[in-house]
């Protein structure tokens, strides 16, 4: 179980150990984005301290409903205790998690401020690609 909590500004948060391009933890705090469908999107500010370079490019359709080309990246993360690669989209935005991520979890949120935030892996969970 990954625990988090939900912030006076009502958004539901997590943290979750990136790895820089060294190797290094990294704790991320990404807000859970039952719209967004990747696994984590993370601002350029972000990419450029872990050390995250560009491997590719998706077609994308963010909240404004216009499609535009976004810069991706491989990066690992901690999870539940293991290691886990993952695909990273490049946007301005805070930090996201989303559903591609948290496939195969139940996730309970108190929606209330300060309230606690869960993640935990069902039973038979198999991460997506």
């Amino acid at each position: 179980m990954t625990g988090g909590s939900v912030t006076a500004t009502r958004k539901p948060l997590v943290s979750v150990t990136v790895l820089d391009s060294n190797g290094n933890p990294y704790p991320v705090r990404f807000v859970l984005d039952s719209g967004f469908t990747g696994q984590l999107l993370l601002p350029e500010s972000y990419m450029r301290r872990l050390g995250l370079t560009t491997d590719g490019y998706i077609d994308g359709r963010p909240a404004t409903g216009q499609v535009i080309r976004i810069p991706t990246s491989r990066a690992t993360v901690i999870w539940q205790g293991r290691p886990r690669s993952v695909q990273v989209l490049q946007l301005d935005s805070e930090p996201l998690l989303g559903m591609a991520f948290l496939w195969n979890h139940r996730i309970t949120i108190d929606a209330v401020a300060n309230g606690p935030v869960t993640v935990t892996p069902l039973q038979s969970a198999s991460a997506p690609e």
